[in-house]
């Protein structure tokens, strides 16, 4: 029996074929993977995606259920699971598979032609439909609550315990101010006073899909760790992507409310995951991640 990353392109093949074996298979090949999952794509057509830990598979499964009714409205399209695959002797956990959603993921444009300013009223839209949706009909689907400080706290340590591997790949940079940053926690304006919404909680630029040639965002993908807690999460996301011109573009266009203490919180969150990505980056050889964290801590601390 498979466990975690071990799975190849021709053994996630086998276990597709077990399942679905209406389905035809000319192709498959290694799409990508992060912490939690390992994706394949099938025909050049779909995308499956295969847990890599017990934890990850019950994410999933919230996925599965969700996503039905995320999908029916939302203003960018997200993945439509079609295919449920059950645990077996070929790969122990569940697993899902969609049509493939067209684009490219954003971290892999360089910052200086990313139409930060086209997207923001997109991404505004997206969010304020987002935030709106009903707590209640997400919380009888499953979808937890996470509280936003202890969040926040994890990804502090998280960053401070990484925060060494810095000085290998950043180039001259002010790391003891970096390090005062992390270690001096949350600014004393720091406040979290608006009430809990649905967030995607991991909204990083590797999981918004673009269209290059068009400039168009084509999807939000990897809705593993969508919860219920302070929107300020989401915003992390684009203050590590796009600094704050970009968040302050966005939030002229959104239909709910952000404090700036809660957008301080936003910023330390956003230089936390920055140290995150480094660390990943260097993990898995994944360059895109470590420049990206280090832009993220460049344009982020304060």
């Amino acid at each position: 029996m498979l466990e975690r990353n071990q799975l190849t392109a021709r053994q996630a093949a086998e276990i597709i074929h077990e399942q679905f074996p209406g389905l035809p298979i000319s192709s498959v090949s290694y799409l990508g993977e992060g912490c939690d999952s390992v994706a394949f794509e099938l025909n050049s057509e779909l995308v499956f995606r295969f847990p890599k830990q017990d934890d990850v598979e019950q994410q999933l499964l919230l996925e599965l259920r969700i996503l039905p009714l995320l999908t029916e409205h939302s203003p960018i399209p997200l993945p439509a699971f079609c295919f449920h695959g059950r645990p077996s002797v070929g790969f122990p956990r569940h697993f899902g598979g969609y049509p493939k959603l067209l684009g490219l993921p954003a971290i892999q444009l360089r910052p200086e032609t990313t139409p930060f300013g086209n997207w923001a009223p997109i991404l505004a839209r997206f969010l304020s439909w987002l935030h709106g949706f009903p707590v209640r009909t997400a919380e009888q689907m499953g979808v937890p609550r996470q509280e936003v400080m202890s969040l926040i706290e994890e990804a502090q340590a998280d960053a401070i315990e990484d925060f060494e591997r810095l000085a290998k790949v950043a180039p001259d940079p002010p790391l003891e101010e970096w390090l005062v940053y992390l270690k001096g926690g949350l600014p004393s304006s720091a406040r979290v006073l608006s009430e809990p919404v649905v967030v995607h909680r991991d909204l990083a630029s590797e999981h918004i899909l673009c269209d290059p040639s068009t400039a168009a965002l084509t999807g939000i993908i990897d809705w593993s760790e969508i919860s219920i807690s302070d929107r300020l999460v989401d915003l992390a996301g684009f203050l590590h992507w796009g600094g704050a011109p970009f968040v302050y573009d966005l939030l002229s266009h959104y239909a709910g409310t952000i404090n700036d203490g809660a957008l301080s919180c936003a910023r330390y969150l956003a230089v936390c995951r920055g140290v995150a990505d480094v660390a990943f980056g260097l993990e898995n050889a994944r360059q895109e991640y470590v420049e990206a964290g280090i832009r993220a801590l460049w344009i982020c601390v304060p």
